[in-house]
């Protein structure tokens, strides 16, 4: 698959005034993150060559703190950014009562291309994802990279989590169902929430593919993470919360 990057990323940079317009990027608040990406993206089209790039992730690895997870064994096919909640609940709103994890619920964005050519992008976008709390908004393009919305993060029961590729009858990519393996806490310095500010973010996975999974998935890595970790104890909460999030998930076949 080729995307035309520049070109998009040139639709991005158009988008790049304070004040708010008819575009999708009306949803945000100009802030000194976009600012940076606007920046980055001016960078990239001023010294571009070649004005298309392929979306080859085959050079894509993990990020370097991903080392105390078990290394993948099969191929990397895709790189999704996903935001939305990781969902908690407390039997009680004392102090003596921690939060429990009840699942989450996300969009999951092809972030291939940004992985396989603008890596520092990719990472920003996923913290511009997280500061302006589009958590609950089902769009099909998410701004300002215009990247597209390939599926959607969710929980089956307690412990299978579903990442749904087949979102229309045309756009029919898999479903992986997984559990988790193993899990590494996230580097000192994530993104602890929105503007960062919260109880910190959820920490690092490792997920293998289980019974049930069609598209030849094998394991998935939730990894560069930003908020969603829980207050520590259910003082003040309600039964059922939630806490925004987002995150880059590798999926591997």
């Amino acid at each position: 698959m080729l995307y035309k990057l520049v070109p998009l990323l040139l639709v991005a940079a158009a988008w790049a005034a304070p004040a708010q317009s008819a575009t999708p990027d009306s949803v945000y608040d100009f802030t000194p993150d976009l600012a940076e990406f606007y920046s980055r993206v001016s960078d990239y089209i001023n010294s571009a060559t070649d004005k298309s790039a392929a979306c080859d992730v085959s050079a894509v690895s993990l990020p370097p703190e991903a080392s105390g997870l078990p290394s993948p064994n099969a191929t990397l096919k895709y790189v999704l950014l996903g935001t939305g909640t990781q969902n908690y609940t407390c039997v009680d709103s004392t102090e003596s009562t921690e939060p429990k994890a009840a699942g989450a619920v996300a969009n999951l964005y092809d972030a291939s291309c940004l992985a396989a050519n603008y890596p520092d992008l990719l990472l920003l976008v996923t913290k511009i994802a997280l500061n302006q709390r589009l958590v609950t908004a089902a769009m099909s393009v998410l701004p300002p990279s215009n990247i597209n919305l390939l599926g959607h993060h969710y929980f089956s029961d307690k412990t299978t989590a579903v990442f749904d590729l087949d979102t229309t009858p045309d756009r029919q990519f898999g479903v992986a169902l997984s559990n988790k393996v193993a899990q590494t806490p996230p580097p000192a310095d994530a993104v602890r929430g929105p503007n960062n500010e919260g109880n910190g973010a959820v920490d690092w996975l490792y997920l293998k593919a289980i019974d049930g999974t069609t598209g030849g998935y094998k394991s998935i890595y939730r990894v560069n993470t930003a908020g969603g970790k829980p207050p520590e104890t259910c003082a003040g909460m309600l039964a059922d919360f939630t806490v925004d999030y987002s995150a880059n998930y590798f999926l591997y076949a």
